[in-house]
């Protein structure tokens, strides 16, 4: 069952391009990410699990391109949440290759994702918002200097969850 969370992931970031434009390219790419990821799975390597990230985001960066739609951060952020997600599941998947897990471990660290994908998406809207309110009075030279605090602000606020969440050993419960 544990082996079935990284594969929901992975097909939800490969359908996301070929929804966004379903050119064969784009399909062939997504469904070699969803092959590598299937390796990653079957025999509990690391390096296909992180190839496989990389040609997803870059089959979602090639539709992203290829119709040149209207920035969403929203989009983008949900994107990179499931890539975060996708690598953080398969390592849980490796981990407990052979070992006997239980309902409550998969409920507890379901919960874990949820929590860490809702702070990280509150984040990233919450400096959305921020960046708009200041960006409407400035002058359009500032705009690219509050592009890269905005982002310098989800990285740090993104590195502090994922510093928080490895600092917790997998079967130690939480005080």
């Amino acid at each position: 069952m544990i082996r079935l969370l990284p594969a929901a992931i992975a097909l939800a970031l490969a359908a996301a391009p070929v929804g966004i434009f379903p050119a064969p390219p784009l399909i062939a790419a997504a469904l070699a990410g969803l092959v590598l990821v299937g390796v990653a799975i079957a025999v509990g390597w690391r390096w296909p699990g992180t190839i496989a990230a990389g040609v997803l985001l870059a089959d979602y960066t090639a539709a992203l391109w290829l119709t040149d739609p209207r920035v969403s951060i929203g989009g983008a952020a949900a994107f990179g949440l499931g890539l975060l997600l996708l690598l953080e599941s398969l390592d849980l998947t490796r981990r407990v290759r052979l070992a006997a897990v239980d309902t409550p471990v998969i409920r507890s660290h379901l919960g874990r994702f949820t929590g860490f994908g809702a702070a990280a998406l509150a984040a990233a809207g919450l400096l959305v918002a921020v960046a708009n309110a200041l960006a409407a009075p400035m002058p359009a030279a500032v705009a690219p200097i509050l592009a890269a605090v905005g982002a310098l602000g989800v990285v740090a606020i993104a590195a502090v969850f994922v510093t928080r969440a490895a600092g917790r050993p997998l079967g130690r419960p939480r005080r």
